[in-house]
């Protein structure tokens, strides 16, 4: 389990659940599901942003940390939720990490 926290935002990683939560000043936000396929890959198949958060730019946030924590494990990424494959696609940056 690893954790990161900027400005009242953090990142929580539980490898045992498959699962990165979004906490912002204590609250969990969001989600993420992953499954790490233990060969440099990981699959991201779901997020979700509390329906009384969305339209904030948390999902956004979300997604941000997920792939710069992946990042930062040299994982490469499989985007099949529709949103983590647009925000790649709105983020060239993280072309890099894609593998299909």
């Amino acid at each position: 389990m690893d954790d990161l926290t900027t400005d009242g935002i953090r990142l929580h990683r539980d490898d045992a659940r498959g699962l990165y939560t979004l906490d912002l000043h204590g609250e969990t936000v969001a989600t993420a599901t992953f499954h790490d396929l233990g060969d440099g890959t990981t699959v991201v198949p779901h997020t979700e942003v509390l329906s009384s958060r969305r339209g904030q730019g948390i999902g956004a946030v979300l997604v941000g940390a997920v792939l710069d924590d992946l990042r930062s494990r040299h994982q490469q990424v499989v985007p099949r939720c529709w949103y983590v494959a647009q925000f790649i696609d709105e983020h060239p940056d993280y072309l890099d990490l894609v593998t299909r």
